[in-house]
């Protein structure tokens, strides 16, 4: 079964130019809040006969991410609607222009509009980023793209985070230009992506393939609660560890940051090589061992004495996320049905955002109650929970494929994925609809 894109040229692969333009697309979501943190305490000051200056100033970091809890969930109806390459460059315009508010907007209000603008761009890029990857590769060629997506946003984080913050040294609106970036990148999305909006994909009868259907795929559901979670133990590091660094190890502030770039560039390493990971388990096995070195990381966080301990367990934590970001999207987009593919990835937009956005709210109330370092403590049992519950869910998911009619019983779990396609079959252009689900066929023999 196949699905033809209308209006695309589907005699040509999909090319260089169109995998780094989806590349740079995807680090644009990573800029969305990292870019202004540095000029936050310059906006407080020259704001600073505003009423609530403190909560809104604080807010301009956060905005973006509650519009795009929001929106995201209809993100993938638009994108559905309009086509997945109009959409991303509507977003990316939309991006530039909320985003670049903030240089001449004249008050607080009004820049908190632009940064909602800039959360429904955000929304856009990455639900349609995410379903045209889907639609140009597969197999292996997808998981490598997806893997340098994840790696780009991490070491474009590191640049973002300095280059902020060097702006924002001159002037705190200068910094707000760097979002023009977005409106920028139109430029080859339009030229090198291919247009035309996804056809509707035949349908079993009885069978639901949207969000909107009776029943989600139980491997989406899974994907997407990881995808939460993750996050809410990803940002509790930025949010809690520079208070550990200065307040209780009495380190500068320039060292909370180099700290937190180990953890960002091992993140990028380790996601560069996810197609590889991939080929020695499936998903929920790379779930599992992505919460688990997760929760090793706040172990030691939560035993460390000092700074080179801390550094430690960021290098595995940061192993830990490298593993399950590309894995997340990757299960996501192999287990969506081609013609509601646009809406599961606006939904594991808002699973992202929204863990993003819980982190603090999560964690707070834990630390005001033990502190910093037994507040880790928690997360990381929670982790190590986590990665329980996904490692028998890998074996129950094993089990049901090995029963299934006509598929055979094949090696452990934790083996080398079967879902991989033959060297006879192309690996990318149109993609098709007999890509097997992971979550049905971890751990067994592709028939």
């Amino acid at each position: 079964m196949t699905t033809e894109p209308r209006g695309q040229d589907t005699a040509k692969p999909a090319g260089g130019r169109q995998g780094a333009t989806l590349v740079l697309a995807g680090t644009l979501t990573i800029m969305a809040g990292a870019t202004v943190a540095p000029a936050i305490p310059g906006i407080r000051e020259s704001f600073a006969d505003a009423a609530n200056v403190d909560l809104l100033a604080r807010m301009i970091t956060t905005t973006h991410a509650l519009a795009i809890v929001l929106f995201s969930p209809l993100a993938g109806l638009f994108v559905e609607r309009v086509g997945r390459k109009r959409a991303l460059v509507i977003g990316m315009l939309a991006f530039a222009l909320g985003g670049s508010s903030g240089s001449y907007l004249p008050d607080l209000p009004s820049i908190l509009v632009g940064r909602a603008v800039l959360g429904i761009g955000v929304s856009l890029i990455m639900t349609s980023s995410m379903a045209m990857i889907a639609d140009l590769y597969e197999g292996d060629d997808r998981r490598k793209l997806l893997g340098r997506q994840a790696a780009a946003g991490s070491f474009g984080g590191v640049v973002l985070l300095l280059g902020g913050g060097a702006l924002a040294g001159l002037d705190w609106r200068v910094v707000f230009l760097i979002y023009l970036l977005g409106g920028a990148l139109a430029v080859p999305a339009l030229m090198f992506l291919p247009g035309g909006r996804q056809a509707a994909a035949p349908r079993e009868a009885g069978a639901d393939t949207g969000p909107a259907g009776r029943k989600v795929p139980g491997g989406i559901v899974a994907a997407l609660l990881a995808m939460m979670l993750g996050q809410i133990a990803f940002y509790s590091v930025p949010v809690q560890v520079p208070f550990l660094v200065e307040g209780h190890f009495g380190a500068a502030s320039v060292v909370s940051g180099g700290v937190l770039a180990v953890q960002t560039l091992t993140t990028g390493l380790v996601a560069m090589r996810f197609a590889f990971f991939r080929r020695l388990a499936g998903e929920y096995s790379l779930a599992a061992l992505a919460f688990l070195a997760i929760g090793l990381g706040y172990v030691v966080l939560a035993l460390a004495p000092g700074i080179t301990v801390l550094v430690l367990a960021l290098l595995v934590m940061g192993t830990g996320l490298g593993l399950l970001m590309p894995n997340l999207n990757n299960w996501v987009l192999a287990e969506a049905p081609a013609a509601v593919r646009a809406r599961y990835a606006g939904l594991l937009t808002t699973a992202l955002f929204l863990g993003q956005f819980l982190a603090p709210l999560v964690t707070q109330p834990i630390v005001g109650s033990l502190g910093i370092q037994p507040t880790f403590g928690v997360i990381a049992a929670g982790a190590v929970l986590v990665a329980a519950v996904y490692h028998l869910g890998g074996r129950r998911a094993a089990r049901a494929g090995a029963g299934a009619p006509g598929r055979p019983a094949g090696p452990s779990q934790t083996g080398p994925s079967q879902a991989e396609p033959r060297q006879d079959e192309p690996s990318q252009g149109v993609p098709r609809q007999d890509e097997p689900n992971s979550h049905a066929t971890e751990g067994t023999s592709r028939t």
